[in-house]
């Protein structure tokens, strides 16, 4: 279990933390016989194999994140929150760019994760594939979902704090017209 915590909130810290959450998503080298491709033309005899093997990797895909997940935002948007006020979280502009980075990796995941749903849903779903594997793919989709939520947080977070976008009265518009309003003002 990793024990280090985010002793002060920096663009440094948020670099690193987005960086750590990436390089855990990409630590699993997924087995080939797992790509798309291959995943559309299974033939029956394969079948069981190949459908185990991807339950695992996602299985151990989540179990990595779920690690990581479970040590770095929670700490990191906690010192985001007691931040000292009127000093800039993110004065160097290295965390936001990590932030958008991650976000957007985050965000292909889960497009990767919908594709290979889609693929097992048209050769049989889970009558064919079983709904252990459906489960494990739902399970580490929210988990990346919850990734993309913590990167937007904590860019806003930076972004508002800095200056860089107004703060909207509680976050909520009434009409769209108030929300492009606010952006001109950028």
């Amino acid at each position: 279990m990793i024990t280090q915590q985010v002793a002060e909130f920096s663009g440094e810290a948020v670099r690193d933390v987005a960086g750590a959450l990436v390089w855990g998503a990409r630590s699993l080298e997924q087995p080939e016989e797992l790509s798309e491709n291959a995943l559309a033309n299974l033939r029956k005899n394969q079948n069981k194999r190949v459908i185990q093997t991807l339950t695992d990797y996602l299985r151990e895909q989540y179990n990595t994140q779920a690690a990581l997940v479970a040590t770095f935002p929670d700490r990191l948007l906690k010192a985001a929150k007691n931040f000292t006020p009127g000093q800039e979280m993110d004065p160097d502009d290295i965390g936001v760019p990590a932030l958008e980075k991650g976000e957007a990796y985050f965000i292909n995941e889960r497009k990767e994760l919908r594709d290979i749903r889609d693929i097992l849903q048209r050769s049989g779903g889970a009558k064919v594939h079983g709904t252990e594997v459906f489960s494990e793919l739902e399970r580490l989709d929210e988990l990346l979902k919850s990734l993309v939520i913590f990167f937007q947080e904590i860019r806003w977070l930076i972004l508002i704090n800095d200056g860089s976008v107004p703060p909207s009265k509680e976050g909520i518009y009434a009409r769209g017209a108030e929300f492009m309003a606010s952006l001109e003002d950028l």
